[in-house]
């Protein structure tokens, strides 16, 4: 009996790891962790365990979890070395043959390229047996490409999928899609082809992944892929507040280890979600979607056939298009702002910060409607999972907003105007990863920051500051109609930024008693 109860003491890596998101999520204390921790797992761990795993949070969530039921591990001596190494066997096993002197002859390489000192890693069969088993790879057979698809097979695929998704009820079947996003792109066509030719705005660019179930009652946080690993604008500023995930490598790319840190992590949230019950989720054929060797407690992944994702898959048939809308509607109202304070539209320069905060509220507004009729125009879904629900004021509010952003752009009075098509689908943007060379993998998960960051940091608003602010906000709040319900959050706000603004003067007073 005492041995069982010694070796409930220890948390597996998987639950370190859903530790540390729940943590990121829920700032609580010590002991409502440990409370957390034996209602989840009926495991009782000591509070300082509970603080050393959370002083390592930052590094468990970037990383997978490979052996998710070990306890006790050695930490990898080489991270960007491990991370290089797994992107370029999960990259090209599907496009030449891998043996294992290739894949240590390239280790080698990418420890000279990173420069790690010769003596300090020694490339044996056995350093490489331990490699694969970390990152779960097994290499398998070459597969020749798919050919191109016509009608009939995109026929045959809605009859397979209809039978697929008959087993799972709407809020359990899911879809997930990148797209890129020139988040600075302005209504002009000089301008935007003088900012994408070339690719030299690199750091314009980021990638989305996003994710929804059938019926639009679960959204996913967007994961937002960002060229730096900490923008200048990120100083100051608590992530975990923004309603993202944020990663990054140096082309602002869906890598595979990304897509499988993310696929990971969504098997962890819909297994709490759906209470263990399975669910499936449907994905296109990009080449970073890579599955094999992967163990899911809780999620099928179905493969959507080849060429055929522009007529089946549902994040394609309107809900990115929907969520790009939105963003460009904020950013032209912000790029306005701008320009009536005095500034020139050319030199404008948006932050990532900036850009992360409409990408939340942009797919805060892709509604529960709007995703449930784009699921329902791919005809995948079958009779018996399909909504009965008719949301005939979708096309209305649809046109508002284009008419909205049309509006908008003809007040720029640029010479040479983009059209609201045109801005809302630039082709560049549907590209979230190109096979980079082998050589330069090693360049994507390099730590020299790139010096071309030209965002600001991000001032600290203290609570006097914000409580001024606030009062601006009643003031004008007052002077409207019908805002009683605005002022009463005022009042929440006012009541919120004052508790901070107590606790900051306790810390400071200890401070000076203890100096």
């Amino acid at each position: 009996m005492q041995h069982n109860q010694a070796s409930k003491s220890t948390l597996t890596d998987k639950q370190k790891f859903e530790l540390c998101q729940y943590a990121r999520d829920n700032r609580q204390t010590l002991k409502e962790y440990v409370n957390w921790v034996k209602v989840n797992w009926n495991v009782t761990i000591h509070e300082s365990t509970i603080s050393r795993i959370l002083k390592s949070s930052d590094k468990r969530l970037n990383e997978d979890v490979t052996s998710p039921d070990t306890k006790r591990h050695k930490p990898v001596k080489f991270p960007e070395l491990e991370l290089a190494l797994r992107e370029f066997v999960l990259t090209y096993q599907h496009r030449t043959i891998l043996n294992d002197a290739i894949i240590i002859e390239k280790a080698k390489l990418f420890a000279n390229s990173l420069k790690i000192p010769e003596n300090e890693l020694q490339f044996s069969s056995g350093w490489l047996h331990k490699f694969k088993e970390r990152n779960g790879i097994r290499l398998r057979k070459l597969h020749g490409e798919a050919s191109s698809v016509n009608q009939d097979v995109v026929i045959e695929s809605r009859l397979s999928l209809q039978e697929k998704m008959s087993s799972y009820p709407a809020e359990r079947i899911y879809n997930m899609d990148e797209t890129g996003l020139f988040y600075r792109l302005e209504p002009d066509t000089s301008l935007a082809t003088l900012r994408l030719s070339g690719r030299k705005k690199d750091k314009e660019r980021l990638s989305i992944a996003l994710c929804t179930n059938a019926d639009g009652s679960h959204k996913l946080k967007p994961l937002v892929i960002g060229k730096y690993a900490k923008p200048r604008c990120f100083k100051n500023v608590n992530l975990s507040n923004l309603g993202i995930t944020y990663r990054n490598n140096k082309r602002a790319w869906m890598l595979a280890t990304l897509f499988q840190e993310w696929l990971h992590d969504f098997d962890l949230k819909v297994s709490r979600k759906y209470g263990n019950q399975p669910v499936l989720l449907l994905l296109d054929n990009c080449p970073s979607h890579i599955t094999e060797g992967l163990t899911l407690s809780n999620t099928e992944v179905l493969f959507l056939p080849p060429n055929t994702t522009s007529t089946l898959q549902p994040m394609d048939a309107g809900i990115i298009m929907s969520f790009k809308r939105h963003y460009r509607r904020y950013h032209i109202r912000w790029m306005l702002e701008q320009i009536e304070g005095g500034k020139d539209a050319s030199d404008l320069k948006m932050d990532v910060l900036q850009a992360v905060r409409y990408i939340v509220r942009a797919w805060d507004e892709v509604t529960p409607e709007v995703i449930s009729n784009c699921w329902k125009s791919t005809k995948i879904l079958p009779n018996n999972v399909v909504s009965d629900n008719d949301y005939r004021d979708e096309d209305e509010s649809n046109n508002n907003l284009l008419a909205e952003l049309s509006d908008s752009i003809k007040k720029f009075n640029f010479p040479t105007v983009i059209s609201v098509n045109e801005y809302l689908s630039f082709p560049e943007e549907n590209v979230t990863f190109e096979l980079p060379e082998s050589d330069n993998i090693v360049s994507l998960f390099s730590r020299e920051e790139v010096d071309d960051d030209d965002s600001n940091e991000a001032p600290i608003i203290s609570a006097s500051m914000a409580l001024k602010s606030l009062e601006t906000v009643r003031t004008f709040l007052t002077q409207q109609e019908d805002s009683s319900s605005y002022l009463r959050l005022v009042n929440s706000l006012e009541n919120f930024i004052r508790e901070k603004k107590s606790k900051f003067n306790e810390t400071k007073q200890l401070n000076t008693i203890f100096s």
